[in-house]
């Protein structure tokens, strides 16, 4: 996720930047230009960071949606203690059924929770694999493995670093030092470090005992508890690009051990196609039974096998309701006391109680896009559960759920603030919609979810309160939806300057006159709070608070048609707007000289225009060591020098992990500096 803010005055009502104030100031010095934060910034680096030390962060929220779950997990027969896996934030413990929870794996090098194994013999032995294993266009990474003695209170890091997501581990039942894990490798490129890898000695070393190729990872993976020596692991050949993802064929394959993951073979007995992602589960209380979850061209969704692993018989076809956009889902579980009780993970939750012979979707009073499920081997009727939306536990096989709103685990793309006193803070929530609340109260316990309120859905992205007038706040979702609220009466207007043309999937999104970023950039005008900016791949304007729009720019972006085909792969295509390519990602209007705004895109333009948007001029090859088609994160101008801009360059989906930051001082950002590199 990307983090900025905007930090408005409450007596002029002009917007700084929030988390990048500081930071620009700080840049300024460092590179040797113009001091732009005060006295801060023209003190240096050192006092900068001298004035933050005496800053601590609180917690304001909000809790209602309470976030992304990638991992839950478990201990059997002990309803009061479980552990929840935030996708981008950190492992909690609670040893009292949910009432309170204990922050865990919170100082790593690493936030990103992918998998948490417990081992069977030792309930005090954690495993946790780092890097969420559901490779989406906006998804943290991860760097290996740790393992805790004590239940989760201290950690140790065993090594696998290159892996980058680890989406599943088995620790064999009777040796908590024995371990295999399921790692997926790079999102955005090649590595060796993929497939299944087996430690012995607690993770002291490790054996890479599952190999197919540097595109090829472990996308899920099961142990027969009664028989350690049964592992069944699926292979899965994807890449994630910025304009597409490419999913299944190619070395997808399910493989089995039977010698506890020493040597492997390939299964030949299902479908002779192209197959999509893996996800397995073995029954244990009758171990013969494996369940398959994938999808093909012309079959799928559900397999079983009823002679471990070697021989499938297709049960259910179903994909929309069992595995919809399997590059997201496949998982598959099976209630460890009844080999017919199967558990499906997709948009929705789903329960079968014929061996996946029919399913009836369960907690749709639950947030979908389900991540994580834990079932209880000594009572089945215990389901931990988790989603987008947070935590859930049930007690009754999934009929009824209860929902914990206790902590946030919510990813902000964005955060503002408004120019009240005390101010308000609204930022967009990957898949919570965007909500605005106070930074704080007169309540005695803080701040309640109840005074949290939302102004809009989906996706949520920006959350830009007008200066001056707080109660007015944009907001957009994914496929160029775009609202102004107010919060005052209530009403949401929807002010796309075109006609919506988003069908299933956002599919119809290609076929529309204008494209737009999954976080296309809102920016209210320094000069006049009632012009707004809003980028697509030309930039919008109004001066009326979306009544009517101009276009102020040509396309701005390369136009590659290449990088504007469908998503997904030979099995099928999936596009929810994420891989929509060629836009604007971010808009800057200086606030010393109307009319002066620089534009960057997703393919690597850095646009500025003098006039308004008369004209415009592309400088990115005046930019020195700007990577190509690049990712143009963020361009701020500085409040005080008209020509003066810092720029953010973010290439991680070109698989390059290399910060890039540049600075200017002329418009014609010919002397900027050169990128810093981590040390």
């Amino acid at each position: 996720m990307t983090h900025r803010g905007r930090l408005s005055s409450p007596t002029s009502g002009r917007t700084v930047p929030l988390a990048g104030a500081l930071i620009v100031g700080a840049l300024s010095a460092l590179l040797g230009a113009a001091p732009v934060v005060g006295s801060l910034s023209a003190q240096g680096p050192e006092a900068a960071a001298a004035a933050l030390g005496d800053l601590e962060w609180r917690h304001i929220g909000p809790v209602n949606m309470g976030g992304r779950v990638s991992a839950i997990h478990g201990l059997p027969g002990d309803p009061n203690t479980f552990w929840v896996g935030g996708a981008d934030g950190g492992l909690w413990k609670t040893s009292n059924g949910g009432v309170t929870f204990e922050p865990q794996w919170q100082d790593e090098e690493s936030y990103s929770v992918g998998a948490v194994a417990v081992a069977p013999s030792d309930p005090n032995v954690v495993w946790l694999g780092s890097g969420e294993g559901d490779p989406r266009n906006s998804v943290s990474y991860g760097l290996g493995v740790w393992r805790s003695t004590d239940g989760g209170s201290s950690w140790t890091y065993v090594g696998l670093r290159e892996t980058e997501r680890i989406h599943r581990i088995v620790v064999d039942p009777r040796d908590p030092d024995v371990a295999l894990v399921c790692a997926m490798g790079r999102e955005w490129g090649p590595n060796p470090e993929r497939g299944v890898f087996k430690t012995t000695d607690a993770g002291a070393t490790w054996t890479h005992v599952l190999a197919v190729d540097e595109d090829t990872g472990c996308s899920d993976m099961d142990i027969d508890l009664s028989n350690p020596r049964n592992v069944y692991a699926g292979m899965w050949t994807f890449r994630r690009r910025p304009w597409r993802f490419d999913d299944g064929g190619k070395e997808t394959a399910v493989y089995v051990s039977r010698d506890g993951g020493d040597t492997w073979s390939k299964i030949t007995t299902t479908p002779d196609e192209p197959m999509a992602r893996i996800g397995l589960a073995v029954a244990q209380s009758r171990p013969s039974v494996v369940y398959l979850v994938t999808e093909y061209p012309t079959a799928g969704t559900l397999f079983r096998s009823e002679d471990y692993g070697e021989t499938w018989e297709m049960v259910n076809d179903d994909k929309n309701a069992i595995n919809f956009r399997p590059f997201y889902y496949s998982d598959v579980y099976v209630d460890p006391s009844d080999h017919n009780t199967v558990y499906t993970l997709s948009g929705r939750l789903s329960k079968s109680m014929d061996g996946g012979r029919t399913f009836e979707r369960i907690a749709s009073d639950v947030h979908g896009d389900h991540q994580g499920l834990w079932i209880d081997p000594e009572d089945g009727e215990r389901v931990l559960s988790g989603s987008d939306g947070g935590w859930q536990v049930s007690f009754d096989g999934g009929e009824n759920f209860h929902i914990f709103r206790n902590f946030s685990l919510a990813q902000f793309y964005h955060v503002f603030v408004d120019d009240r006193d005390p101010y308000y803070v609204c930022g967009g929530l990957q898949d919570n919609g965007t909500w605005c609340g106070p930074s704080q109260t007169n309540e005695p316990r803080g701040i309640v979810p109840g005074e949290w309120y939302t102004v809009g859905g989906g996706d949520g992205f920006y959350g830009v309160p007008v200066p001056g007038q707080p109660n007015l706040v944009y907001s957009n979702a994914q496929g160029g939806y775009f609202r102004i609220t107010d919060t005052n009466t209530g009403q949401v207007r929807s002010i796309e300057p075109f006609p919506l043309m988003v069908g299933s999937q956002g599919q119809g999104m290609f076929q529309a006159k204008y494209r737009f970023n999954w976080d296309a950039p809102i920016v209210i005008s320094p000069h006049d709070p009632g012009t707004v900016y809003w980028g697509g791949n030309v930039v919008f304007r109004s001066r009326d608070f979306g009544h009517s729009w101009d276009i102020i720019s040509p396309d701005l972006t390369t136009d590659d048609p290449e990088k504007q085909r469908d998503s997904g792969g030979e099995i099928y295509n999936d596009n929810t707007a994420a891989e929509f390519h060629t836009t604007i990602l971010t808009i800057a209007e200086s606030e010393v000289e109307p009319g002066v705004i620089w534009v960057g895109t997703d393919d690597g333009n850095v646009q500025i225009t003098r006039d308004g948007g008369v004209t415009w001029t592309n400088v990115r090859d005046q930019v020195p060591g700007l990577p190509e088609e690049t990712w143009i994160g963020n361009i701020e101008a500085s409040p005080t020098e008209a020509g003066a801009a810092f720029m953010a360059v973010d290439n991680h989906r070109l698989d390059d992990f290399t910060p890039h930051l540049y600075a200017t001082g002329d418009l014609s950002l010919i002397h900027i500096s050169e990128p810093t590199r981590p040390t």
